[in-house]
């Protein structure tokens, strides 16, 4: 007997896999980025309350989006610090997926509290960089002391729509890059 919430998530596969195509790139097999999908649509299930009248799919398509684009952000940020020798896992190409890694969400993440710190910190440093739009979006959208915003979210704070939030955070974010590089190589 299916469940609701696995019904939802089974109705809105489709969905997933086209968001999925949207963020084709060279970091993640389509495999993976429809892994990662799925890992933010049943976090949406869990989530979904149906008597506040939102359909499904518009309550799910900011947890998908998010669990796509934090995958690609950690391996981005990954390769960046790899040495030229070492190789980054492509999926399929090894037949390795995320599907045969899935996460355990009871384990305790040992790491994710030192990260946390330690991306805050560079954070604060170079967010200067960016204008006071910027700032804001990035702040907003990561929970940089705030609650973490979708863009949606921040789109009806900011008086913007959800698309342009998106371009906003995704310029503000490469700005980021570019600093946080001039100021490791000014380290080294």
């Amino acid at each position: 007997m299916t469940t609701e919430r696995e019904k939802l998530i089974n109705d809105n596969m489709g969905y997933v896999v086209t968001l999925a195509r949207q963020y084709q790139s060279d970091i993640l097999s389509t495999d993976d980025l429809v892994s990662e999908g799925t890992i933010g649509i049943i976090k949406a299930a869990d989530k979904y309350d149906p008597s506040r009248g939102k359909p499904f799919v518009t309550f799910a398509a900011p947890y998908i989006r998010r669990s796509i684009e934090d995958a690609i952000r950690r391996l981005a940020t990954d390769a960046d610090t790899r040495s030229t020798d070492e190789s980054l896992p492509r999926g399929s190409r090894n037949n390795y997926t995320l599907l045969n890694v899935l996460e355990d969400g009871s384990a305790p993440q040992a790491d994710a509290l030192l990260e946390e710190n330690t991306l805050t910190e560079d954070l604060l440093r170079v967010i200067g960089v960016l204008n006071e739009r910027e700032q804001r979006v990035v702040n907003l959208y990561y929970g940089n002391g705030y609650e973490r915003q979708t863009m949606a979210e921040i789109g009806e704070v900011m008086g913007l729509k959800r698309e342009r939030v998106r371009q906003i955070r995704d310029l503000a974010v490469r700005k980021l890059r570019k600093a946080a590089r001039r100021q490791q190589a000014v380290k080294e």
